[in-house]
């Protein structure tokens, strides 16, 4: 139950990851032993519905959907969905395939994050063998740690491509640890192959320092950009966080105007922010901008958010800006479907 307190508050409020780890290693929730690779060498079989988080040919997206929100126009896109790290307490450096079926962290991740695309694509997030979060300090078990939870991440979404997707289009979105997967399988298995790279329309790397050119697939810079990639990171206004790399070099879009200018998103724009009980409010809330790889998040005029000051708001990255994600993810796929249309039609003529 803790551990589920700890996340609810970290969600909306946000919380250094840094500190986040410190605060539990002081508690020896860490691992005591290293890695052991012999404890670990199976392959997951992404044909069985317990490896998935959530599916949505079997699985109820109004499941994932605030209060409130009325069932838009299926557009149809598949989204490969990386969850964050939710394994905080445990003496292992992975998660364990037995904590899959009742982790309610992970269902509160879908909730949170997943869920600005629900109605709107179809939701496809396996369960992974995800690394300890102490993997971010202890390198040497982390970096084995990583590339076993990867592995997951590969096959789960080597399934996807050959057993669900169909040959369509397809979006790729991921938060912290997930992000990572998502960078890692972009750059070794979804640019080397040609055909693939071009079913990719647009990739969300949210949460974690993403370089412009750390592939062949450009950030996205205009609100309707396609086959391009989205990543930001929040922070409170003039924090220059300890422990994460920014600079000019790295990706950063604002998501409220959608463009990585540094001009500061007007409250007008603010869509609300969904709160862990599932609510959308305080709308028309929150300035941002971009400073060097980072969006700087302006104190809010509002009472309520002020009484939980924040430096670092990265377990936030979705629900500060849910409403936004989603509108503009619509009018990103009506673009897309426009093109497509006009590209059948000047076929056929």
């Amino acid at each position: 139950m803790r551990k589920f307190t700890i996340f609810l508050t970290l969600t909306l409020f946000g919380c250094n990851i840094h500190t986040t780890i410190s605060i539990l290693v002081k508690e020896n929730t860490h691992p005591s032993v290293d890695f052991q690779e012999k404890k670990n060498d199976f392959q997951l079989d992404y044909s069985e519905l317990n490896n998935w988080a959530f599916r949505d040919d079997y699985n109820n997206y109004q499941d994932l959907l605030p209060k409130g929100i009325v069932k838009e126009e299926d557009i149809g896109i598949n989204i490969f969905f990386i969850h964050p790290t939710t394994l905080y307490t445990s003496d292992n450096w992975n998660s364990d395939t037995s904590s899959f079926k009742d982790d309610q962290v992970i269902q509160l991740s879908l909730e949170n994050q997943a869920s600005c695309f629900a109605g709107i694509g179809n939701i496809y997030a396996p369960h992974y063998r995800q690394m300890h979060i102490h993997s971010y300090i202890d390198t040497i078990n982390g970096y084995k740690a990583f590339n076993l939870a990867y592995n997951d991440v590969l096959q789960a979404f080597k399934y996807f491509i050959k057993e669900i997707n169909n040959n369509q289009d397809f979006i790729i979105a991921a938060h912290s640890q997930g992000t990572n997967h998502a960078m890692r399988l972009i750059t070794e298995y979804i640019s080397k192959d040609k055909l693939l790279s071009n079913k990719l329309i647009l990739s969300y790397l949210i949460g974690m320092n993403v370089k412009k050119d750390f592939s062949s697939i450009l950030p996205c810079s205009e609100p309707t950009d396609l086959y391009c990639f989205l990543s930001w990171r929040t922070f409170s206004e003039f924090n220059y966080p300890n422990n994460w790399v920014y600079g000019d070099h790295i990706a950063s879009v604002n998501p409220i105007t959608w463009r990585n200018d540094t001009i500061s998103s007007d409250k007008k724009l603010h869509s609300g922010i969904l709160l862990p009980n599932r609510i959308l409010s305080f709308k028309e809330t929150l300035s941002i901008y971009n400073h060097k790889g980072l969006i700087w998040l302006k104190k809010p005029n509002n009472i309520i958010l002020n009484l939980y000051p924040s430096r670092n708001y990265h377990p936030g990255d979705y629900n500060l800006y849910w409403m936004n994600i989603r509108e503009n993810l619509k009018l990103r796929l009506q673009d897309h479907q426009d093109n497509n249309v006009n590209m059948i039609e000047k076929k056929s003529g």
